[in-house]
């Protein structure tokens, strides 16, 4: 486990007091840990989003999908083969 010291906002803590946030979690050390977990994969789907979002722009991406669907034109129009 690494150990860092944080700083916070009174106003937040106290708001996350008041809410009842930290009876959900072990300790504080807990809470921050699973904020920022959640933030991190909230970042990854976003991140993600982004790079599919520039390969559909890329030409060579565009190139190797038409050339995929032309190696598989017939054998998709072949459905009931089994």
């Amino acid at each position: 486990m690494l150990r860092k010291t944080i700083s916070i906002d009174e106003k937040l803590f106290l708001e996350l007091q008041q809410e009842g946030v930290f009876e959900h979690f072990k300790n504080f050390s807990d809470l921050v840990s699973t904020s920022l977990k959640k933030s991190l994969e909230s970042i990854k789907k976003e991140n993600y989003k982004k790079q599919i979002e520039q390969m559909t722009n890329d030409p060579l991406v565009i190139s190797d999908i038409k050339e995929i669907q032309e190696d598989f034109k017939y054998s998709d129009s072949e459905y009931n083969a089994f």
